[in-house]
């Protein structure tokens, strides 16, 4: 049996074709920090099969964006990194239409496919 560490809460076909894992332990974590996600799973999953950009940081994890409804903020970001054929998820957050602007000036955007 998977250990809490190992367990998949949800899999997805990615934007890019990449399958898109979200492990119960970041889940977990994403939920400690970011409560306002507890009801958003679904969004979050709709976020990796369907970003409306991504871009690429210096360390080279991507970070998916999403307009979001009815949430505190504008957007849903993921952040993410790839290993082989499998994209993990590390962190997502919200963040508003300024910030996302802001921060996003300096990483490579990437096309979807």
């Amino acid at each position: 049996m998977p250990s809490a560490e190992d367990a998949v809460e949800a899999r997805v076909a990615a934007y890019d074709g990449a399958e898109f894992i979200i492990t119960r332990r970041r889940w977990l974590h994403i939920l400690d920090r970011h409560t306002e996600l507890g009801t958003m799973l679904e969004a979050v999953v709709d976020t990796a099969a369907a970003p409306d950009e991504v871009f690429l940081d210096p360390r080279g994890s991507l970070h998916l964006i999403k307009r979001v409804q009815n949430a505190p903020a504008d957007f849903l970001v993921l952040i993410a990194r790839k290993k082989a054929s499998k994209t993990y998820l590390i962190t997502a957050y919200l963040v508003g239409l300024k910030r996302k602007e802001r921060r996003y000036q300096k990483f490579r955007k990437l096309p979807l496919s």
